[in-house]
């Protein structure tokens, strides 16, 4: 019985480490990468770097101008059904004027074998019809198995541009790893550029649409899509597509005067289904849309 019970345990030990090798290479988490942050994000296929709201400290720092209230969240990501493979993050946003917002937001993606941290802190600001942002993270990938143990920490900026063109257009444009920076590390590692940029379309009032492309080092263009429909007042439905792997997700969300929740489930071509879920607490004044 205890060698049949070893044997499951070694089983079990080799497919977390298997998907995890699948994570990484499918850059879902990758080194260099943004942390999307929110469900709503991944509702919508992570199409977001036009949109202004609370999340826009994880996708593109220039959505925080504009916020006029303090906020604080929590996210969670469940990849795949996996233990060892989760995402846990907390975030909070602090309006200065009506045109200046700031942000700290902390993720933590893997277990005790392997994680990556990502602490940043970060601003945005309005000028007339354009909005400028700017962020700073703190990156750590630590790795302790059996076999190798290994910390590798970095600086990385990020900024960010987000232009109203019309009241119903937005574009926006977003470079993760602006001074390509490296690990602090023996074998002073790359860390990926990355840069995206896509508009936001609001036909009507209850209707959304995005759409991105985004380009990071040695890796090909993908392009992503997202449509969101406030089906009644406060409750929206969503959907979206992205490439590169070629992904389906779908997302709900609720808003009310003080609380916003927001659930979305995407599928991987290899890996299945992933679950995300965010809750916001608004201190003070009233939920934005």
């Amino acid at each position: 019985m205890g060698e049949q019970s070893a044997y499951f345990t070694r089983q079990k030990n080799f497919l977390q480490s298997f998907v995890i090798f699948l994570v990484i290479s499918f850059k879902t988490f990758a080194d260099g990468n943004p942390f999307p942050i929110g469900a709503r994000a991944w509702g919508l296929a992570n199409a977001t770097v036009a949109r202004s709201d609370y999340y826009a400290l994880g996708n593109n720092v220039a959505g925080l101008a504009g916020i006029s209230n303090a906020t604080i969240f929590s996210t969670y990501d469940s990849h795949y059904n996996f233990d060892g493979i989760n995402t846990l993050g907390f975030g909070a946003v602090l309006p200065l004027s009506k045109d200046l917002g700031t942000g700290f937001s902390m993720q933590r993606f893997g277990d005790k074998t392997y994680n990556q941290i990502a602490i940043g802190i970060g601003a945005g600001h309005r000028i007339n019809r354009f909005s400028l942002g700017l962020k700073i993270n703190y990156l750590q990938t630590a790795i302790n198995a059996s076999t190798i143990s290994l910390s590798k920490k970095a600086l990385v900026f990020e900024f960010g541009g987000i232009a109203m063109i019309s009241s119903k257009l937005y574009f926006g444009a977003h470079m993760f790893n602006v001074t390509q920076s490296r690990y602090f590390s023996e074998t002073h590692e790359e860390i990926d550029t990355a840069l995206k940029t896509g508009i936001l379309y609001k036909p009507t009032k209850t209707v959304q649409l995005s759409a991105e492309i985004e380009k990071a080092t040695a890796y090909s263009v993908s392009f992503r899509a997202g449509l969101e429909y406030e089906v009644m007042p406060n409750f929206f439905v969503r959907t979206g597509i992205a490439s590169r792997p070629q992904t389906n997700h779908f997302g709900v969300g609720f808003k009310g005067s003080k609380f916003h929740i927001d659930y979305a489930v995407h599928t991987h071509p290899q890996l299945g289904w992933s679950h995300h879920f965010s809750l916001g607490y608004v201190i003070g004044g009233k939920s934005e849309k």
